[in-house]
């Protein structure tokens, strides 16, 4: 009897976003396999789109008030403290790729979520990133080193190309069989495509 094997879902996020933190959560709550790819390069055709989007008072002043409806909800106050730090996520997301390759991304990305949305800490300052490794029993030096690596950086660089693919143009995005789910709230939609 062959044994059947299902298809992973592709999950696109990033640490910066409050969403793909959400998401990524009830997925995992979920028990969905997922295979995961940072968004942190954007392709060219949809950065306009970004940019004019972070400028928009009117939808940055609804942001924050959603995500502390939704953060109050899992037991997180003041949310708006950590979503103006930014930090160089290119690099940030370099210490996690290196991590995965050790088989221990998914504990770095949950400790580093978990730093950022829970302990409100900054992921660019290394002892941060030290920290994370620390706590998951992966070797910092290998992911300091790869936050200053090339080819860390140009693997995520290479992941426009699946962006464009699927059509991916905001985090936390997941892909299911060809089909897209876009958003913290389309968990259960996602599983009930696994489950058709």
């Amino acid at each position: 009897m062959q044994e059947i094997v299902l298809e992973k879902v592709k999950c696109f996020f990033n640490f910066r976003s409050p969403y793909a933190y959400l998401g990524v959560k009830k997925a995992i709550e979920e028990n969905i396999d997922m295979e995961f790819y940072p968004l942190c390069y954007m392709p060219k055709e949809i950065v306009e789109f970004f940019v004019k989007a972070s400028g928009n008072e009117y939808k940055r002043s609804y942001l924050y008030l959603d995500c502390d409806r939704l953060f109050k909800e899992i037991g997180i106050e003041n949310v708006g403290d950590i979503l103006s730090k930014e930090a160089n996520w290119p690099k940030v997301h370099s210490a996690w790729l290196s991590a995965k390759d050790n088989g221990l991304g998914n504990d770095f990305m949950m400790e580093a979520f978990y730093q950022r949305w829970h302990q409100k800490n900054d992921l660019g300052h290394t002892e941060i990133i030290s920290e994370i490794c620390k706590k998951i029993g992966f070797d910092e030096n290998i992911a300091l080193s790869a936050m200053n690596d090339n080819d860390f950086d140009n693997r995520l660089k290479s992941y426009t190309k699946i962006m464009r693919e699927y059509k991916v143009f905001g985090v936390p995005t997941f892909v299911y069989k060809g089909e897209i789910f876009w958003g913290q709230d389309r968990i259960y939609a996602l599983k009930n495509k696994i489950n058709d």
